[in-house]
This record gives C-alpha cells, structure tokens and sequence, in this order.
C-alpha cells in the first residue's frame, strides 16, 4: 500500500509543479515534462466540424472550437494532439466578455507526450473564459483507434467503406485537438460532413441537414449539443448503413440498431436485451437513462468487443449479432451480456465518470456485475449468476494469485500504462468485490447508496472514496454496517492491495474452531512482508443446520490474524462445515482434512445437498491449494471422483478449467496417458447423458453438451472422434445430405474434424469460414501458413481478428509449438500490426506461454523478454506474469509430478510400460 500512496504523492506534486510552471517564459518551458496536463484551463464546450473523406483518399479536414475557463492565470494553452496537422494560420484565441483576441507568438507539437502547445503574448486571467479555434487535418487511420476506416464487402461485391471512432482510452486527440483526461468533461456540439447517399451518427439526436453548396453530393449534419461528457465517450460514425429501430416513436429512448443490409436479420438478442436489458439497470440504479436516443452500430472493424460510447455504442458485430440456425448456447449468452454490460456503462462511467484512469475498475467492474445482472433478470433460467463464480471470480483467481498481479486500483500516466490495466483484475476482479459487497451490504443497502451516488454526482467525475462514502451513508442508516465500521475501511484493503487471502479453519474435539488468514499465492514458499490483512465477510453453513440462501455477515476476520470462534458457534467436528456461502466473497477457504473429508463422503453419497456454486467452489479451492502446496493433491483429486454423477455445467466448469491446467502439465509427458484414462472415467458418463443429444432448450444443458463433446473429443473418446468425423465429411462430399450438429456442439465437432483430417479437411473448414475450426489442425506447416496468414490483410482475414487467430491456435497441441516459435521471430511485425489495441499483445502472451514447464521454455521466455525489451508495448506486464507463471509450472513439476502419478496408480490408471 505505501508504494501506491507514494506514486499518488508523486501525481501531485507533479501536478504542482506544471502549474508553477504556467507563468513560465517559453524559453523556461519543457514540453517532454508534462505528463498530466496542467490544472490552469478547464474546458466548457466544444464545436467540432469533420468532413471524413471515407470514398477518396481518407483525409479529414477539421476545425474545432474550444470553449474554456482559466483557473490559473497562464500564458499557455496546452492540449493534447496526435497525427493531427494544425493550419497554424487560422488559430485564434479570443476573450470571451469583450471579444478580444489574445495573440499567438508560438504553436508547436511534442509528439512524445501527444501535445498541441500555444504560447501566447498576454497572461490568460484566471476566472475569464476564452475561446481556441483552429482548422486540422486529420487521417482515417487503418488500425482501429481514433477516428478510422474499415470496410466491407456487399452482396454484389462492391466495397463499401465505414468511418466510425474508438477513442477510450487517449485516442480522442486523434480526432481533433482537445483536452483528452476524462475528469475534464465538457459539452459538444458536433457537425459530420458525408455524401447525401450515406448516414451520420454521434451521440445525441440529428438536428438538421444542410447541402453543402460548394460541394455537390455532400450534406452537413449538426447534431444537438451533448451532456457533460469526457472526451473519451465522444462518438460519431459514417456509413452506408440503415436502422432497425427497436422501441415507439413515443418511447423515452428511441433504441435503433445499424448494421449492414446482409445481417439485418440477426437482430434478435439486440432487440430483446437492448429494450429489456434498459429498463432492468433504469429500474435498478433508479435513475433515467439521460438521453432522448441510443444507437448501436457495428462497424466492419473492432479492437475491444465494444465501446460504451454515451448514446451511440459500438460493437463488433460478433458482439452484437445472432443467427438463429448457427449460433451457439454461449454465443447466445455472450451477446446477451455484452449488450448489457454496455448498457450499464451508460451509468457507471458515462453519467459519473472516473477522476482518473486509476480508477478505470469502477467502471469495468460495475460493467461486468450489472450485465450479468441484468442478463440473469431477463433470462433467469439461463443461471448467470450460479455461473458468475468460474466465468468471473475463479477465472480471475487464477492471474491474481500471481506476484505480478497488481492493484485493482492501480496508479497509471502513461497511455501504454492505461492500456495495460484494462485486463481482468479491472473487469472479473472488479466485478467479484462488487458482487461481494452487495452481499455483505445486502442488495437494498447497496442499490440506495448506487441511486444516491448516480443522481449526486451525475455529469461529474468521481474516484472510488466517493462511492464508498455514499455506500457508508447508506449502510449505517439501515442498519447493515456497524456506525464504528464504513465501506472504505473495508473495501481499501481489496482495492488497495493486490491478491486475495486464503482462509484456514482449524476444528477442535470440542467444536470450537480457529479461523486465520494468510494472502493466496500459487508460490506459497516465499510470502511477501509485510504480510497483508483484509476485512474478510465470513458467511458458512453446516451439516446440521443447512442455510444455502443466506449469506450475511456472520463475522468480519479482519487485521487480527486469528479468530477464535465460540464452541456454540459451529457443530460437532464429526460434521462438515462449508465457509464463504455462494462463494460470494472473494477469497478461498481451506480446512483441516478431517473436514475435508466429511465433504468428499458427502459428494459421493449425496453431492446435491450441496448447492451449486458451492460445489463449485469446493472443486475449485481444492485444486488450487493443492497446486499452491496447501493441500495434498491424494485430497484434492479425490474429491473430483465423484463428478462421474455430476450434472450441473457450473460445476463442471470450475472442474474441467483445473483440469486443463493438469493436461497442459501432462500433454507431452510419458504420464499422460494414466491422466487421459482418469478424464476418461469421469467424462464418460457426462458424454453418454448430453453428447450428441437434440438440443433441449435448456442454455446450461447446452452449454454442458458442448463441453462433454469438446472434451472427449480432445482426449480421443473414439466415439466422439467417429461421429464428429462423420458429419463433417458427410457435408465436404454431398452437402445436400448434410446434417448440420446441434449448436451447442457444432464447435467442436468442427474442431474435432480438423484435428483428424488433412488440407482438404482445413480448407473446407476455411471456404465454411469456420474460423474457431481452423486453429485445431495438427499439421505444422497448416498452423504455419495459418498463423502468417493472419497478419497479411490480403488473405482476407481482418487486422481486428489477428490477435484472435494466434490465441486460439495457441491453445492447441500442435499450435502451441509453431505459435511460440512465429513470435519469437516476427514480434515486431505482431506488435505494429496489433499496436497498443486493448488486450491483443497481452493475450498473445499469455496464451503462448502459459504450457511452459521447463528450464528450456525458461531460457527462451527470458531471451524473449531481453531482445524486444523496447518494443514490448501493453504486453510487458504479460511477459512478467508468463515468467512468473513458467516458474511456477516448473516448481509444480518438481512438487507435484510423482504426487499425482502414484494417486493415478492407486485408482488403476497407469502409463508404465509392461513387458
């Protein structure tokens, strides 16, 4: 936490200095020093004219004027600036009272801190506003950042071009020149040129068009003046599209979708979840959606999955989009959520915005909650929030557990800085703490200080303590926290720190117990001093007193490192206990193996006792203490014989996710085959009850299907291979006979069949664009000319989808070998073709690396990380976690190898060979 505090400190007094330095003569001042902007001009409001010249040569000639108040008498105006021309001529500056012109003596670029710099003759006087007009021109880039361009091709095979912009987090100032920090919000008033045959967008309401006299063909849109908003929310799009809209003409919001002509018809989870998704978060935070449209659009080319812009969100069309005869149970799922967790940005991040990119979680994290929420609301069959504790909370476990982690509220500056931390600490992390509050605040408590926190500080900025302070208020009126305890209390020690506690309860013959928390690493051997303490919510149930739905407080175990619990408290030692109900605090629980063992009896007697996420939990804890050296790995497997009678998909998927980790540890080992033959016997009645079965309805029935095929397709279940085999030739040789497979298994039979077969298997699967297929081969020199493919636009294949392709093939067998070698020798060409785009380099990493278990791999990781020290981008924090994480594996090898061989044995699965 000190090392936090003192980054803060050094912010401010950086900040301090810039503003002494606003009275510096010109000579005096050094551009390359400012980091943050100074704090002497604060903007009002923006005009902004554009005219993309998306069918000529992808230039862009601006003007934009920039209303703004002095709070510092300064004689500069700093602003941010990148790829970007000025016409140096026609800046002005003019005194907004009286109309006098403030003369320019100098305007020049740094280009290393992204800075458009006026120097000025007179002192600008505090408490006066002015206004800075000057005429651009600008560049539709290629890569998806800024103001860009992207195509598609029709039906009839003419290109059409689309311009449309992702400015989160710095790319604004690719745009037009403005004061690119999100706590320094303003007005727009935004004007589009286009030609009369294509369409405008921006975030409020079109309010006229008018011809452009000198220009035949061509129409100026003005849209109305926005809300208080930061730059970064700022949106506009030109394309050929039209609009499906969702709601009445008389509806509050007029909700409209755009997309291209040929997939208009795929818009019916867009329809469903946008209007109903709308209402629920509206309804939830108790606070109206502000604006009278909302627009949502998917240009041809993407890098995030989608962009929260306020009034007019952006999406891939992946993101967006559903087709009814192909579209898979968690294709379903994703776009349900996605739209959602847009929708709730609307709120959290557009109405009340983040001070500072240090606080980027609040945003992401109530994303991720409220859309899960709002899903689980309209379709509550579906159990999205069963499913939230192995798709968020164990999912982010996993990088958490890491030294490298960081901070969910981490101190950033630097662009590449706040790309980085738009991973999953901030958004499944974020979401997990959030998820853990509302249940120790209960739902009530938490909802009113939400509606109090939005409707205070809306069109304003806020950080963290703001929240915390509003849950407090809340809290201590209603009772659900002590007056001598507030939220920041507890929730700095989440937010402040990085990692996560393990708690241990020990039992004694008298039913009493002592309950201690240590932090949770996967290298447990070497814990970090000092040691850190968290307000952990403690919430169990019992044997005899079962109580599944109720997880309030019990007690708080917080900076005392023990808790002595009363013998009346917990039943007799002969019954199991269960900590952390619903796992709904973010933390895992270990117990001495006397209770660990009444647990396995009772999931081999009767696992449905339990509930689910429970049982999730239990599976999930077990393993990762056993691979942290907490626990024996006899205790931890065990406990998974029982999933043979396992029908729950939450619980499968917490199993199978640590079984991964075990398979990518055996997969070229001599001992795989006892690990394949164990799979086998557990996955095998799961295949037998939801294989190639007609798809029922039933989401997480179809989601499990989906699994058990993938599964035993991967461990060569002969069955699996032979029927997915089949079907897939069956439709390459005479497609009129062709049954296309249940949904829910369409991926991975597709695999399955690409893995089996040759090139003429591939290229079908290529000419079907059976993308998630294409990476499965187990043809080197296939997976060679794929992964090239990938990162040449000319095969066709999209910038936006290169990082994509690498990741997923990767995680394949074969893949993983040729992936390692083609970045180890084309990572610059990766990284100028990815650039600094949300997640891409970072997931590379990750996906290439996290097999290595061996010295070698070792070697070769840190050769990696020395020769392209200066070109790593937004994956050097991705390359220090894959070393971590190489070292952990090999550790775990030495610890655990002959651990998991001799269980395998003693259940009579063996790889030894026999004369």
């Amino acid at each position: 936490m000190a090392r936090v505090v003192n980054v803060y400190l050094s912010i401010i007094l950086l900040t301090l200095t810039l503003t002494s330095l606003s009275n510096a003569s010109a000579e005096e001042f050094d551009a390359k020093s400012i980091i943050i902007l100074p704090k002497t001009l604060k903007p009002l409001h923006y005009n902004v004219w554009l005219q993309p010249f998306i069918n000529g040569n992808f230039s862009i000639e601006g003007k934009v004027a920039i209303d703004f108040e002095v709070l510092l008498p300064t004689y500069y105006i700093i602003l941010h600036m990148t790829d970007i021309i000025t016409k140096n001529e026609s800046s002005k500056v003019l005194e907004n009272e009286h109309g006098h012109e403030i003369l320019i003596i100098q305007q020049q670029y740094e280009p290393s801190r992204n800075l458009y710099i006026a120097t000025l003759q007179e002192q600008l006087e505090a408490g006066k506003t002015y206004t800075l007009s000057l005429k651009f021109i600008g560049t539709l880039g290629e890569q998806a950042r800024g103001f860009y361009r992207s195509s598609y091709k029709k039906e009839n095979g003419e290109i059409s071009w689309v311009a449309s912009t992702q400015f989160q987090s710095t790319d604004a100032r690719r745009a037009f020149p403005c004061f690119d920090e999100p706590g320094l919000k303003a007005t727009f008033k935004i004007y589009l040129a286009r030609e009369s045959h294509m369409n405008a967008l921006s975030n409020m309401p079109l309010v006229r068009s008018s011809i452009i006299e000198d220009q035949p063909g061509w129409v100026w849109d003005e849209f109305q003046k926005s809300v208080p908003m930061s730059t970064y929310l700022v949106a506009f799009a030109v394309s050929d599209f039209h609009s499906i809209q969702l709601t009445a003409d008389d509806s509050p919001t007029i909700i409209r979708v755009w997309v291209r002509e040929a997939v208009q018809n795929q818009i019916m989870y867009a329809e469903k979840v946008g209007v109903l998704g709308l209402r629920f978060i509206t309804d939830f935070f108790e606070v109206p959606f502000p604006l009278p449209k909302l627009d949502m659009i998917c240009p041809p080319a993407m890098n995030p999955n989608a962009m929260e812009n306020w009034g007019l969100i952006t999406y891939r069309e992946s993101g967006l989009l559903h087709d009814p005869a192909e579209a898979s149970a968690e294709d379903i799922q994703w776009v349900s959520y996605l739209i959602s967790h847009e929708l709730a940005h609307q709120w959290f991040g557009n109405l009340v915005t983040l001070k500072w990119w240090t606080d980027l979680w609040l945003n992401e994290g109530f994303a991720t909650y409220m859309g899960d929420m709002a899903v689980d609301h309209i379709e509550p069959s579906w159990g999205l929030m069963d499913q939230f504790v192995v798709r968020r909370l164990q999912e982010v476990f996993a990088l958490d557990a890491l030294k490298s982690s960081h901070p969910i509220s981490v101190p950033v500056i630097d662009p590449i800085e706040i790309i980085e931390i738009f991973d999953s600490i901030s958004y499944l992390k974020g979401a997990s703490i959030i998820r853990m509050m509302s249940h120790f605040l209960t739902e009530g408590t938490f909802r009113n200080g939400l509606k109090n926190y939005l409707t205070t500080l809306k069109y304003k900025n806020a950080d963290q303590d703001d929240l915390w302070q509003f849950l407090t208020n809340a809290a201590h009126k209603e009772g659900t926290l002590p007056r001598g305890l507030n939220v920041k209390t507890i929730m700095d020690t989440w937010t402040l720190q990085k990692g996560f506690p393990v708690i241990t309860i020990h039992r004694s013959e008298n039913s009493s117990a002592r309950i201690s928390q240590e932090q949770f690493f996967l290298d447990n051997q070497s814990l970090e001093e000092p040691y850190q303490r968290w307000w952990i919510p403690v919430t169990y149930t019992s044997e005899d007193n079962l109580s599944f739905e109720d997880t309030r407080v019990k007690f708080w175990l917080h900076d005392r490192e023990t808790y002595l619990a009363p013998e009346f408290v917990f039943p007799d030692s002969h019954q199991w206990v269960i900590f952390n109900i619903k796992q709904t605090g973010y933390y895992r629980v270990n117990y001495d193996l006397e209770n660990w063992n009444l647990l396995m009896q009772q999931l081999q007697t009767n696992h449905e006792i339990i509930h689910v996420t429970n049982r999730a939990q239990i599976i999930d804890d077990a393993l990762n203490l056993a691979k942290a050296g907490y626990l024996p790995y006899e205790t931890a497997l065990g406990l998974t014989s029982y999933l043979s009678k396992e029908r729950s998909y939450v619980v499968w998927k917490a199993a199978l996710q640590n079984f991964q980790y075990l398979y990518e540890m055996f997969e070229h080992d001599p001992a795989y085959g006892a690990f394949r033959d164990y799979m086998m016997s557990v996955i095998s009645p799961l295949y037998d009850y939801v294989g190639f079965k007609e798809q029922s309805g039933d989401l997480q029935r179809e989601l499990l299907s989906g699994e058990a095929v993938r599964w035993a397709c991967k461990l060569r279940h002969q069955d699996c291979i032979y029927r997915s085999t089949k079907i897939f030739r069956q439709w390459m040789y005479d497609i009129s006979a062709y049954s296309h497979p249940p949904s829910s298994i369409a991926e991975a039979v597709f695999c399955t069949a690409v893995r089996e077969g040759e090139i003429e298997e591939w290229q079908f699967a290529w000419s079907r664009d059976l993308v998630n297929a294409l990476a499965c081969s187990d043809s080197m020199w296939i997976i060679a000319r794929y992964l090239k493919g990938a990162f040449n636009e000319s095969t066709g294949m999209r910038r936006q989808d290169a990082a994509i392709v690498f990741t997923q093939t990767a995680r394949e067998n074969v893949g993983s070998i040729v992936s390692w070698e083609y970045m180890r020798s084309n990572w610059n060409q990766i990284a100028d073709y990815i650039g600094t785009a949300f997640f891409g380099l970072p997931r590379v990493v990750a996906a290439v690396t996290k097999k290595f278990n061996t010295e070698q791999k070792l070697k070769e990781l840190l050769q990696f990380q020395e020769d392209y020290a200066g070109n790593l981008l937004t994956a050097n924090r991705a390359v220090e976690q894959a070393i971590e994480t190489t070292r952990l594996n090999i550790a775990w090898m030495d610890n655990n190898y002959e651990h998991i061989v001799n269980w395998l044995r003693t259940q009579g699965f063996s790889s030894d060979l026999v004369q």
